[in-house]
């Protein structure tokens, strides 16, 4: 029957500043969200790039050019169309591109015949 005393206004006062200082202590504060105009690159400009790289990445493009990863998945996949690159290797997360002169060097060295140094056959022993 008796139950919980009701507090006085005082000491509800004195509950809630305490939990709003413990609240604003405890979260880390927010960085705020800012919008800005991301400048695309030009198509010129990647192609310039992926020339000068041994391999490309999203991660790549988007840390040289200041861009989100999705953009730069859709750039590379862009360049893949237009055959300035091609796919080498990857999977639905991470896709490793090269230039396509570079790739075609690559290919042309490999399809050559590697000569294998002649050794001197023994002869079999008669007896």
């Amino acid at each position: 029957m008796g139950g919980a005393k009701k507090p006085r206004l005082s000491q509800l006062e004195k509950k809630i500043t305490k939990t709003k200082e413990e609240e604003e202590t405890k979260q880390p504060q927010k960085r705020e969200k800012t919008v800005s105009d991301v400048i695309l690159p030009s198509i010129e400009e990647l192609a310039e790039f992926a020339r000068t790289q041994k391999y490309l990445t999203p991660f790549i493009i988007s840390e040289k050019f200041g861009i989100k990863l999705s953009i730069a998945k859709q750039a590379l996949n862009r360049l893949a169309e237009m055959k300035l690159v091609r796919l080498v290797s990857g999977n639905s997360k991470l896709r490793i591109f090269a230039p396509v002169e570079l790739s075609t060097q690559v290919e042309k060295t490999s399809e050559e015949p590697k000569e294998k140094p002649s050794t001197p056959k023994k002869k079999a022993k008669a007896k």
